[in-house]
């Protein structure tokens, strides 16, 4: 049987399209089709969009999209489960949409692919992303600066034996008392 890559060269070709023909039509990037058309699945982040390319690109090639897949689960060894079949087998539990279950590699050894758990810590913080996480730390720690800077700027007067008192010379004193002295007696010579 072909590969998926071998079945979409082929109609390419047959067709008389070049990648950059394809990758203007489909929209996928020319370095993904080639992925696909030389069987490099693992450069994918994610199976759904292996299968999403495999499907758009059979489509605009007029091919089956169905052969293709069944082409791809056949070299990649996982096989596409229906999820309300899925569903109503596991008590009305979230379906996968695909179960590993065993994949070779082109040197002939084969491994049976690992499953994680990842959804562990997601769940004891409640479904709150990291990133949120970390932005609510960023906040509640510029807060603190702001108010430890605030704080400390504060001019008080909390304790008065830290500060100078003025006291008067005698000097200050008789200054004063000649001044209002003689404002009086100017007061007094505009009335005569």
């Amino acid at each position: 049987m072909k590969s998926p890559g071998m079945l979409l060269t082929e109609a390419r070709e047959e067709r008389g399209l070049t990648l950059d023909d394809v990758a203007a039509m489909t929209r996928i990037p020319k370095g993904m089709l080639e992925h696909l058309e030389n069987d490099r699945f693992e450069e994918y982040v994610a199976e759904v969009f292996a299968r999403g390319h495999l499907r758009n690109y059979a489509r605009e090639l007029r091919l089956d999209p169905d052969k293709v897949l069944q082409s791809y689960e056949r070299h990649t060894g996982r096989r596409r489960i229906d999820p309300l079949a899925d569903a109503e087998q596991g008590g009305g539990r979230k379906p996968s949409t695909t179960t590993p279950v065993m994949r070779s590699s082109v040197s002939g050894d084969s491994s049976v692919a690992a499953s994680q758990d990842t959804g562990g810590f997601k769940k004891q913080l409640g479904g709150l992303r990291g990133s949120h996480l970390v932005a609510a730390i960023l906040v509640i720690v510029g807060l603190f600066m702001m108010f430890g800077y605030l704080s400390n700027n504060r001019a008080t007067a909390q304790d008065p034996a830290d500060y100078q008192e003025v006291e008067e010379s005698n000097w200050e004193l008789e200054q004063d008392v000649e001044q209002t002295r003689w404002l009086l007696e100017q007061s007094v010579i505009e009335e005569e």
